[in-house]
């Protein structure tokens, strides 16, 4: 396969451009010939000519992103190179690296997602997904030893990794900036060995998503076998994969049991997003990790890690969430109600040393979530062992003496 020209031809560039208008709007299920063909005013025959395929144009779609986010992350990391950096000033600069690049460059955060979305049977998007991760390692690695915590680049990465998901859900552009801050600068203290800031916006909004938590509607018995049922579907092969014919198979229920209940593919769709949402509100009691030890938190992380099927059907329900207007309230509760599990679980790791804030159990949602989304999608052989090793650094930032101590 023949990897993207600095310059292609202008039938390429527009397919290429098409591809990534594709992935923000509607995400890869809305990928056929026909469909780039009309976005790109081009014939369809055109695709063929240009590429051996439509996994080599989305490759290649890939590349052109994952260059423009090179040069971008370049570009910051020289802006920042005369900069009298210290602990205390890294939490502005992860905050505005989040924030400017969900914005500015939504284009390549949703090609980001989608390349991480992909099955794992189409090897040549899944090479480009760790190339992405090579990028965001590097990255966080310089920019960490700029700030003098490189002690803690793989942390940061791992937050990145999910705070980077959370904030293209769209919801209150005032508030979600002000909350991304305290979040930022409560990593900031963690790194920095200093005790976290007050995070008034955060424990508002909070209170207010708990208070709005949309109620699911009530189904029954027949409804309920194919929401779950939908919802492996999509965890498994991606929404392109969602049919009635799938989900009537999967449910043990007949097709027209199936499309009577739920008669497009909208609603389809709709249902197996309710179950992944049920899925993760369900985990949020607190009482779920009332206490734990570090050896029984790595076990129940490397079961979760064990199948990537359950993280694919989460970025599913994040980027549609992230694309539809019309779902963002749900965006509200999956961005503030997280970390109350966490919380009681981090707590139960750090001792009575200290109280761990609501915020603080947030991050560490977004941290753990970092580790699943990466050990899920890459595993390795010793998958266990990196999880450990990064658990340990973690706690270690609770052990760091305070610079005023």
């Amino acid at each position: 396969m023949a990897t993207l020209a600095l310059s292609p031809h202008p039938t390429q560039d527009r397919l290429i451009t098409a591809v990534l208008n594709q992935w923000q709007i509607e995400g890869s299920a809305g990928i056929s010939a026909r469909r780039l063909a009309a976005l790109a005013d081009v014939p369809v025959s055109s695709i063929y000519h240009h590429f051996d395929s439509l996994e080599e144009l989305q490759v290649c779609a890939q590349q052109r992103a994952r260059h423009e986010a090179e040069n971008w992350c370049a570009a910051l990391l020289e802006a920042i190179g005369d900069f009298p950096a210290s602990p205390e000033a890294f939490g502005g600069f992860f905050a505005h690296v989040i924030d400017a690049w969900c914005e500015t460059q939504r284009h390549l955060a949703f090609a980001w997602r989608e390349c991480d979305s992909v099955p794992d049977t189409e090897d040549l998007i899944h090479g480009e997904a760790q190339a992405w991760q090579r990028l965001w390692y590097k990255f966080w690695r310089e920019a960490c030893a700029h700030f003098q915590v490189a002690h803690g680049h793989v942390i940061t990465k791992r937050i990145f990794d999910t705070e980077s998901m959370f904030h293209l859900m769209r919801w209150h552009r005032a508030i979600d900036q002000a909350a991304l801050g305290e979040l930022a600068r409560t990593l900031g203290s963690w790194l920095a060995g200093t005790p976290p800031p007050p995070t008034p916006w955060r424990d508002h909004t909070r209170a207010l998503a708990l208070e709005t938590m949309p109620a699911l509607p009530e189904r029954d018995e027949t409804a309920r076998r194919i929401v779950v049922a939908a919802q492996q579907v999509l965890a498994e092969g991606g929404s392109p994969h969602l049919t009635h014919r799938r989900v009537a198979r999967r449910a043990e229920l007949t097709l027209g049991t199936v499309s009577h209940k739920f008669p497009t593919k909208s609603e389809l769709l709709g249902a197996a997003f309710e179950g992944a949402y049920s899925a993760m509100v369900d985990k949020l009691d607190p009482r779920s990790f009332a206490s734990a030890d570090l050896d029984a938190v790595i076990h129940a992380m490397a079961d979760n890690i064990s199948s990537a099927t359950r993280e694919r059907a989460r970025n599913e329900l994040f980027l549609a969430v992230a694309r539809d207007p019309a779902l963002s309230h749900f965006g509200r509760q999956l961005r503030y109600l997280r970390g109350r599990t966490g919380r009681g679980l981090l707590q139960s790791l750090v001792g009575t040393q200290r109280t761990i804030t609501a915020t603080e159990g947030a991050l560490f949602s977004d941290f753990t979530l970092g580790q699943v989304r990466r050990h899920a999608l890459f595993p390795s052989y010793d998958t266990c062992d990196q999880i450990r090793a990064e658990f340990v650094d973690l706690l270690a930032l609770f052990e760091r003496p305070s610079p005023d101590a």
